[in-house]
């Protein structure tokens, strides 16, 4: 059926706002919200005095609560690449490892080489998630000596393996690890905790579901 006001036409929607309710960081995890109805002045109440009384009756039903499902996951797009010296405990001595080692997602995965980086599932990986570090800094030298190393806690429910050793201490159900990733030069390591840093906040701000929590 051709439209009564030609092919070019426009229709003015019906629809008539009468609510609403602005989502914000704080709105995350949560699935009831109060539904804030539109207040108008006098001159737009006069204005639109015809839909007022004939579109959106005195007593609107919407009202009260409105209830969603929302679902945030981070997009970040924070990724670096190169190779770092990990920090091991091998049979209760203390080992430093020269990894490749790969920033994506939220997590740090290494392999031995950068060509395994494609054929090889990782060594090992570091997920951030679990990092309870407020921020990514420079070890402390007086535990550990070596230049231009980076430390990041984390902790992750105990196992029925798991002992203490240089880098993991077991505490009731918990399991902390300080691990330490030392970069070839200063400049490398102030990159790699620039993109770390950047990747905690991005975590925390937008999925802090999934981040580890001290009870």
């Amino acid at each position: 059926m051709a439209s009564p006001g030609g092919p070019n036409s426009v229709r003015t929607s019906n629809f008539l706002l009468v609510g609403s309710h602005k989502l914000t960081l704080a709105s995350i995890g949560k699935n009831k919200f109060h539904l804030d109805k539109i207040k108008y002045d006098r001159r737009d109440r006069e204005l639109l005095s015809d839909l007022f009384h004939t579109k959106v009756p005195f007593l609107c039903p919407l009202e009260g609560n409105v209830y969603l499902k929302m679902q945030c996951e981070v997009g970040s797009k924070v990724e670096e690449k190169g190779f770092l010296t990990l920090f091991e405990d091998v049979s209760g001595f203390g080992s430093w490892h020269r990894r490749w080692c790969v920033l994506s997602g939220y997590c740090i995965s290494y392999w031995t080489y950068p060509d395994d980086e494609k054929r090889k599932n990782p060594i090992g990986r570091l997920n951030l998630c679990h990092c309870t570090s407020q921020r990514v800094d420079p070890v402390n030298r007086e535990f550990c000596a070596r230049p231009n190393t980076l430390e990041l806690i984390t902790v992750r429910p105990q196992r029925a393996e798991d002992r203490e050793t240089l880098v993991s201490q077991c505490t009731d159900t918990l399991c902390v690890t300080k691990n330490w990733l030392s970069a070839d030069t200063k400049d490398e390591r102030n990159l790699w905790m620039s993109k770390l840093n950047q990747m905690l906040v991005d975590l925390r701000v937008w999925q802090p579901d999934a981040c580890y929590r001290p009870q």
